[in-house]
């Protein structure tokens, strides 16, 4: 069975920019000759927060808006918002 799970990771602050890493957990796990798994964490996005503004990029370079983001992601809405409002930098 798997499971997996999208979340932001700890920021990163820089010269005023505040770097959001998006990661994919996954855990994959089977009890049928006792109990194996494996945990994977994976980058699936960066989101580059600026006074001026904020973008994201998938980890292929790809630029994606945030509104395409937490549509892929729902989950992401509510911590990314919590993350420009840390940082200081809303858009």
């Amino acid at each position: 069975m798997e499971k997996s799970v999208i979340s932001l990771d700890k920021p990163i602050s820089l010269r005023g920019l505040t770097i959001v890493p998006v990661v994919k957990m996954s855990l994959s796990y089977s009890l049928a000759a006792g109990i194996a798994g494996i945990c994977i964490r994976q980058p699936v996005a960066a989101v580059i927060i600026s006074p001026s503004q904020n973008k994201a990029f998938r980890t292929t370079g790809e630029e994606v808006s945030l509104e395409q983001l937490t549509a892929e992601f729902p989950t992401l809405a509510e911590p990314l918002e919590n993350a420009q409002k840390i940082s200081g930098h809303l858009v």
